[in-house]
């Protein structure tokens, strides 16, 4: 049995909103874990937590990459939908 998903125009132009803003947290967030490297007390350790560092450095680069990506598609795909929907408006009252 299938199912529908219905949503507006308005929410997914929202949903590229919201998809930037938490990209922009991810942004605006430090890279806290190698500040501690040195405070742990065991070179093994501190080397993994700098290793682990740099690795979320470069994945959250990708995430936040990607979320930008979904946030511009959604805004373009809400502002299209916009724009059929206004076309099919006028169409019916007979200005299109």
């Amino acid at each position: 049995m299938g199912h529908d998903i219905e949503v507006t125009p308005s929410e997914v132009t929202e949903l590229g909103a919201q998809l930037r803003f938490v990209a922009a947290e991810f942004e605006d967030s430090e890279d806290l874990a190698s500040d501690y490297a040195d405070e742990v007390g065991n070179d093994h350790l501190a080397h993994e937590v700098r290793e682990f560092a740099e690795n979320w450095h470069h994945k959250r680069r990708a995430l936040m990459d990607t979320l930008k990506a979904f946030a511009d598609k959604a805004k373009e795909a809400g502002e299209a939908f916009d724009g059929i929907e206004d076309q099919l408006v006028a169409s019916l009252e007979g200005n299109g």
